[in-house]
């Protein structure tokens, strides 16, 4: 059967639907833009007649509403170096006891404990590095106790606390001259091996150095000094820095109250010190009824907070408050 002799019914639904694929392209709204250029005409922008004279990248004029004098960025600290002159090892005391402070941190302490609890007549019973833990086994002829000997980070960045106690059935025991005398050997031990050029670094007991222990924060619209530490750590470790940088007219540890956590202080701000040797040394110093504070240390929430105020719940200047939090965290960290 040729086209010809087809019925037209059949011609008619092709027919159709290729109408309606025309006019559906017909009436897109994407526009055939492929011959644009051939009406493409010469368009001329003028440039301003100053643009020679402005600048590329214009910065914004501030306005400042405070005293220029205040830009001044404030001298930086420097940092507190742990050198041999402060003493590799020393020996402090508390309630508990004494202990030792060794400026070292504790993964290189760890290798020179284990290796002076190897050193020793008795047997070592066990020794965890991730714990800072070691016991050594009692002594049967001498008829002396077990001693344990704990590891931690000290409260300043790079330093190691030893402690070492007697016990017995699980126990501490008091202190004793048994104890004292293994903490001296322990001392002299870690002196002469800490010394040498280069000593092995445990990585299980770098696990030990991981906390930060102090911090500074805002609380109550009030600057603190957070210690993640014991009660007789923290207080202890105050009056060490204490004493032992609080020692001229400007600053002065002058009394301490342990039983209501407060040292009494007297700190004059840097910003009222006289500069140079010759202010220094012609200044009269600060008026005796002048710059005294006291620091209050006390338990929130599970932690240690450090207030600076001038009389109890008196605070202190902001500025004031900010300047000395600062400087101590920055002397503990």
């Amino acid at each position: 059967m040729t086209l010809a002799k087809l019925p037209l019914r059949l011609f008619i639904p092709p027919l159709l639907l290729l109408v309606g694929l025309t006019a559906g392209c017909s009436s897109s709204e994407y526009r055939d833009r492929n011959s644009d250029y051939h009406q493409a005409h010469q368009v001329k922008n003028d440039l301003p007649a100053n643009y020679s004279e402005h600048d590329v990248m214009p910065i914004a004029e501030a306005n400042r509403s405070f005293n220029e004098s205040q830009l001044k960025a404030p001298r930086p600290e420097s940092l507190r170096v742990m050198n041999e002159t402060e003493g590799l090892v020393t020996e402090r005391v508390d309630e508990q006891g004494a202990w030792l402070l060794v400026m070292r941190s504790p993964s290189e302490v760890w290798t020179s404990l284990r290796a002076f609890a190897e050193s020793l007549d008795v047997a070592m019973v066990s020794a965890s590095p991730r714990r800072g833990e070691l016991t050594l086994a009692a002594d049967s002829e001498s008829r002396l106790p077990a001693q344990r000997m704990d590891l931690r980070q000290g409260v300043r960045r790079g330093t190691s606390e030893i402690r070492l106690n007697s016990y017995e059935a699980g126990r501490n025991l008091p202190w004793s001259d048994y104890d004292r005398s293994r903490l001296k050997s322990l001392a002299e031990f870690l002196i002469a091996s800490l010394s040498e050029g280069s000593h092995s670094v445990s990585l299980q007991a770098q696990s030990l150095q991981d906390n930060q222990l102090v911090r500074l924060t805002d609380r109550d619209d009030r600057q603190v000094l957070v210690m993640q530490l014991e009660y007789e750590r923290a207080w202890a470790e105050l009056v060490n820095l204490l004493d032992d940088k609080f020692t001229d007219d400007w600053q002065m540890l002058e009394d301490i109250n342990r039983s209501e956590g407060r040292l009494y202080i007297r700190y004059v701000p840097q910003d009222l010190r006289p500069s140079g040797f010759f202010a220094r040394l012609f200044s009269r110093g600060p008026k005796p009824e002048e710059h005294h504070y006291q620091l209050y240390l006390t338990e929130y929430s599970q932690e240690l907070d450090l207030v600076l105020d001038i009389s109890p719940n008196q605070a202190a200047p902001s500025a004031v408050e900010s300047e000395l939090l600062t400087w101590l965290e920055r002397q503990l960290r």
